[in-house]
């Protein structure tokens, strides 16, 4: 260029990638700190109690761990979900909302080994960098800003049982070729699991004490409940996990576990079928 030395005409070549830099490294500084370390294990069972009812979610994390509620969009069934500081083998976080979509994430770590180590954490760029062994994933956040943040409905209901979800999933089970639909009716001695249509039935009868434990019983108890929806939730709970259900009369059905070595409860909530008239 005439008039202008090759110094000036260098730096005006490198100005906007010096400005781009700068921009970058203050949207480093201003970003909230997320960075954990946890097995794939651990992450497997939060996204697979999760996915049964929704594929995207809003976390909030904090000091003590993540919290994470969510409805399915026919607002039948509902998750709240609890995972404490203590189920990571690192964690370092300050207090935010980050939108994931569980059923991607999911999918990612299907082939980890069960103790493998994932390190999550956010970039300059403000997407989550997933890293377990020789593999880095980095993905788009979801927007977190359209999610609702749902109220769990305080349910004080009439029967709580305490039993393992074997025992569940085998009336399930059979119930898919008969029903779209299935009965619980708890007596004090005995939870019966029901379903018909036409001239097939099934019935399943779990006893006190050889089946279920009575955590609460202050009075009978039955509804019915949409068949796909409870096996989908009880996918999410593991063929082979303690659980204490809830019923009432025609009242959404409760479910709570634990999970990751007690660092982690989740509940489901599930809407009862109502019966036209």
């Amino acid at each position: 260029m005439p008039g202008v030395s090759s110094e000036v005409f260098r730096q005006t070549l490198l100005l906007p990638f010096l400005i781009r830099a700068v921009i970058h490294y203050i949207g480093q500084l201003g970003m909230d700190m997320f960075e954990v370390n946890v097995k794939v294990e651990t992450l497997r069972s939060v996204f697979s109690i999760l996915t049964p009812i929704v594929g995207e979610i809003k976390l909030k994390a904090d000091e003590e761990g993540w919290k994470i509620k969510a409805v399915d969009p026919a607002h039948v069934a509902m998750v709240d979900l609890t995972l404490s500081k203590e189920a990571f083998d690192s964690y370092d976080v300050e207090p935010m909302e980050l939108g994931l979509n569980v059923e991607r994430l999911l999918e990612h770590l299907k082939g980890g080994r069960a103790d493998e180590i994932v390190m999550m954490k956010l970039d300059g760029d403000n997407r989550l960098v997933v890293s377990m062994s020789n593999l880095t994933l980095k993905l788009p956040l979801v927007d977190a800003s359209g999610f609702s943040d749902p109220k769990v409905p305080n349910l004080q209901l009439p029967v709580g049982l305490k039993l393992n979800s074997g025992e569940l999933q085998k009336g399930l089970k059979v119930s898919a070729s008969i029903s779209d639909y299935i009965t619980l009716d708890c007596s004090e001695e005995r939870l019966v699991m029901t379903s018909s249509e036409d001239l097939s039935s099934m019935t399943l009868e779990l006893s006190k004490d050889e089946q279920f434990e009575t955590v609460v019983f202050e009075k009978p108890a039955k509804s019915s409940f949409s068949l796909d929806y409870f096996s989908q939730l009880m996918k999410g709970v593991g063929p082979n996990r303690d659980i204490v259900l809830n019923i009432g009369n025609s009242y959404p059905l409760k479910m709570e576990f634990d999970f990751s070595e007690d660092h982690g409860h989740a509940r489901y909530l599930l809407a009862p079928r109502i019966e036209s008239s």
